[in-house]
């Protein structure tokens, strides 16, 4: 971590003088994350990705506002976690760097094995309780999602072939599948949108710290949005009960029941919408990684891209096979 812009962020948050180097702290996917210790208390700083443009106002102000909601939820007895502000701004931009601060938490995420399904219950309903509160902000736009034509998928595709990447024989085998996949994803959005909350937007394990008490911290509040809670609730089942590992369907049932049992509603209607939109949420996600290997800006982004790519593939395409036995499932509570 660039060591001036350090001072200048504890400077201007008034936190105190650093005691010593930042230490990194490994597991984002995206951003870089710091433990500091300063002459005022520890705190866990995000430096955010280059790839983000802070140049974009609206950038900058949806991570404004996304941490406002966080600090709204907690306010309303959710457990999230807020950056520090300063004059209601918690975003610190210099040299076009960005950086978000957070009190120090003794708590940690956890690791696939050690889900079970107390904690993923809980998840359940925490979520339920997200959907009820129907928190209003009037500053929030309305939804909008990442979406790619058929099109710029196959020249997208193409590319990856040229550029010899280790995946692009993987993607030129499963195309049709993940034309598929879009097209069904780019029409469920209109029935997406017909029902919205604010919510998390991305509850998945790596946004979730568990004190040594297994209590929750919901973390990470950047993808929060207006969104359909269906969708949202069907993502974090599938994603609790280890979809990208190893699927204990009985985990996604129980998921779904304690969900609706914390009064959350499960609208029948936007099921096979919902499961479209996970699907081309990821469809979104491997395009990005996709990009980072074909145009890197270092050797670490484009081995992260190489692996999320690797990785999500086989995803996408064992919920498109499982989709419809889901819904059954659903359907059957």
């Amino acid at each position: 971590m660039n060591q001036t812009h350090l001072v200048k962020m504890l400077e201007h948050f008034n936190l105190g003088q650093p005691i010593h180097a930042p230490q990194r702290v490994h597991g984002g996917l995206l951003h870089i994350m710091w433990h500091i210790d300063t002459s005022n208390g520890s705190y866990a700083v995000k430096q955010l990705s280059k790839n983000i443009n802070l140049n974009d106002e609206k950038v900058v102000r949806n991570y404004e506002l996304t941490e406002c909601i966080a600090h709204q939820f907690a306010n309303k007895g959710i457990p999230a976690v807020y950056a520090i502000s300063k004059n209601g701004k918690h975003l610190f931009i210099v040299d076009n760097s960005g950086y978000l601060l957070y009190p120090w938490i003794d708590a940690k995420v956890l690791g696939q094995d050690a889900i079970n399904q107390t904690r993923a219950l809980e998840i359940a309903c925490i979520l339920a309780k997200i959907h009820l509160i129907n928190l209003n902000l009037n500053d929030l736009d309305e939804p909008e999602f990442d979406i790619h034509s058929n099109q710029s998928l196959m020249e997208l595709v193409d590319l990856a072939e040229r550029k010899k990447v280790v995946f692009s024989d993987y993607l030129q085998n499963n195309l049709n599948n993940l034309l598929n996949i879009n097209e069904n994803y780019l029409n469920a959005i209109a029935m997406l949108n017909g029902n919205i909350v604010i919510s998390h937007g991305d509850l998945d394990q790596k946004n979730v710290m568990w004190t040594a008490e297994n209590k929750p911290l919901l973390i990470d509040w950047e993808s929060a949005r207006k969104l359909n809670p269906t969708y949202e609730i069907i993502n974090a089942a599938l994603d609790w009960s280890g979809i990208t590992t190893k699927f204990d369907i009985d985990l996604f049932r129980s998921m779904i029941k304690s969900y609706k049992d914390a009064e959350g509603i499960i609208d029948k209607e936007s099921i096979d919408a919902a499961f479209w939109g996970v699907l081309g949420n990821w469809i979104n996600w491997t395009v990005y990684n996709i990009k980072r290997v074909i145009e890197p800006q270092n050797i670490e982004e484009k081995k992260l891209g190489e692996a999320q790519v690797l990785q999500v593939l086989p995803i996408i395409l064992n919920i498109y096979k499982i989709k419809h036995d889901l819904i059954n499932e659903i359907n059957g509570l």
